[in-house]
């Protein structure tokens, strides 16, 4: 009798819903309804099951971008031929494609199996490879935004596994993704791919409260060498331990940057930099970062060290930090593996309490802080007088040299850019390294223009009508490119999207030994006529040296690499 009563007792317990999946399902009903394409579905059951997967897909997007939930739900691809990829999303404000794969696990348990990991990780390869054959037609769509985002040097890829079970992927099951991930960033700084994988207790934590930004308070908050600005806006500023904002980061996450116009971007070549110099010279970082910006529905300021303004004691309602976040994530990430290291760092804060202030405030602050009085390196090659005898020698030949920021090409015919010469003068030299950098960071070309890379592309020896012809090149090349791309598969293809540069370094080299290529200006039609047949045989070439030495290797780091380039040639 006793052990009958054991055995319902188990059978209870084992039925027993699980209440987190019955509030999941419960705020996915209330977010989605009507808004998922079920047009696919054959029966009730498969239609409930194709609907929570797909919800999940789309609730991990507005979970990592802050999209809305009807953008979300129109990124959705599951279906036939969906090639392992359940939604695709183009960030363009965060610079990142998202991949995303879902499975829903209505009991609430378990995890990712080797096999789902193998599936996820085979569609990944042929999006990176641009291998659209077959693919169902909500995927096809995207094929466009998708290799524009593969070619951005500055995208990052996110491959997202979402699913409603409770345990991480284990190691055996996570091999096939770690051998993506090590085949594609290969030993790059910047991690091209990154694998996210959230499960139910994210899903849930996320939906109870991590909708919106109005309930984070961050209390005792400690101000030194702090001031205040009263109208129109009150405003408090000064400076707080950098150990502070690991703890908000490593806290609240993504959450404090819901009104800002980007989330944290992960490891870029400038939150690198950042990273750098929090690790190396915490002391100093204060010097050299601009600080952090913050939005609050309130601000408190306590009685405790109310007697002068060398500290202060504040707590701020309704957080939004709208400036300065990728500086927050890098130090939430510096202050998880190491709080030691930021223990003596400081950082300059600015805290708005717009109070009722209506929402459009909000927005102009926002978009303001982050656009207003940024100045990239390019923009002090004005104060070169190369680059201003270089457009007075130009106007002779009734060419326009557009080199301040600001200016626009209307008449391409007669009009060449700055940011064109940059790309097609470092081309033109016979130094890969330089080749390597066009194509890996573009902008370290004029970071300095007092000493090289930039005074190997302008200097007094630099000629105009090699400045001009070369600009002429690049733009047939990329025409070339264009042309081809669209019938072009597999790394054939990637030859087009990474190689880019390269290429144009080929041509170049081919037609500096034109007669005349120095000493006359070449009209568009001329450089086309002549850039189109010689490109296609180098593509050819390239793309056949490319599959002997490097059949392994992701083209996008072939081609930012000088010994791959020198192995190549």
């Amino acid at each position: 009798m006793y052990l009958e009563s054991i055995r319902k007792k188990k059978e209870v317990y084992i039925s027993m819903p699980n209440l987190k999946m019955i509030r999941v399902q419960t705020k996915l009903d209330e977010l989605f309804k009507d808004k998922i394409d079920l047009s696919d579905a054959k029966n009730p059951d498969e239609k409930n099951n194709k609907y929570y997967t797909r919800a999940i897909a789309a609730l991990v997007l507005v979970m990592r971008c802050g999209i809305d939930y009807d953008v979300a739900a129109r990124s959705i691809t599951d279906g036939y031929h969906d090639m392992g990829i359940d939604a695709v999303y183009n960030d363009t404000t965060q610079k990142k494609l998202l991949l995303v794969q879902s499975k829903w696990r209505k009991e609430g348990t378990g995890s990712i199996s080797q096999e789902e990991a193998s599936t996820f990780v085979e569609g990944i390869k042929r999006i990176i490879n641009l291998d659209f054959a077959g693919c169902n037609k909500k995927i096809s769509a995207r094929q466009q935004e998708i290799a524009d985002a593969i070619r951005d040097m500055d995208y990052q890829i996110e491959m997202i596994f979402c699913h409603t079970g409770n345990q991480n992927m284990d190691d055996y099951a996570f091999r096939p993704v770690n051998e993506l991930l090590n085949q594609v960033n290969e030993d790059d700084s910047s991690d091209l791919l990154i694998f996210v994988e959230t499960k139910l207790q994210d899903i849930y934590e996320y939906l109870a409260n991590g909708q919106n930004s109005d309930n984070i308070v961050l209390d005792d908050v400690l101000l030194s060498n702090w001031g205040v600005v009263e109208a129109p806006f009150k405003a408090y500023y000064g400076t707080i331990p950098v150990s502070a904002v690991g703890e908000w980061y490593n806290q609240y996450g993504n959450r404090l940057f819901a009104k800002n116009i980007r989330y944290y971007k992960g490891s870029t070549e400038v939150n690198q930099g950042i990273r750098d110099v929090l690790k190396n010279n915490p002391e100093k970082f204060f010097y050299y970062n601009n600080g952090i910006k913050i939005l609050c529905k309130k601000i408190t300021k306590k009685a405790v060290y109310s007697t002068g303004r060398e500290t202060g004691l504040f707590a701020l309602e309704g957080v939004s930090l709208v400036n300065g976040a990728q500086t927050t994530g890098v130090i939430g990430s510096v202050y998880a593996e190491m709080p030691e290291i930021v223990s003596d760092a400081k950082i300059f804060v600015q805290m708005i309490d717009l109070g009722d202030a209506d929402e459009e405030q909000a927005v102009q602050i926002t978009k303001l802080s982050n656009t207003q009085n940024r100045i990239d390196g390019k923009d002090f090659a004005s104060l070169d007088l190369n680059q201003e005898r270089l457009r007075m020698e130009l106007s002779f030949g009734g060419i326009q040299y557009l080199y301040k920021s600001g200016a626009k090409i209307e008449e391409p015919e007669r009009q060449i850019s700055l940011d064109e010469t940059i790309v097609s003068q470092a081309c033109a030299l016979s130094e890969l390294s330089i080749v390597a950098l066009v194509k890996r960071n573009v902008g370290a070309l004029t970071e300095n223009i007092e000493k090289a890379p930039y005074k190997l592309l302008f200097n007094g020896a630099t000629n105009s009508f090699l400045l001009f012809n070369g600009v002429q090149v690049l733009r047939a090349v990329e025409s070339c490119i264009a042309k081809n791309e669209t019938g072009a598969i597999g790394r054939k293809r990637l030859v087009l999207v990474h190689g880019n540069r390269f290429l144009l370094h080929l041509v170049l080299e081919q037609l500096k030994e034109i007669e005349g290529f120095n000493t006359q200006y070449y009209d568009n039609d001329y450089i086309s006529s002549i850039v189109e047949p010689l490109f296609l045989e180098l593509w050819e070439k390239t793309y056949d040296s490319m599959e002997e030495h490097f059949p392994e290797s992701y083209p996008a780091h072939i081609f930012k690499n000088v010994g791959r380039l020198k192995a190549l040639v």
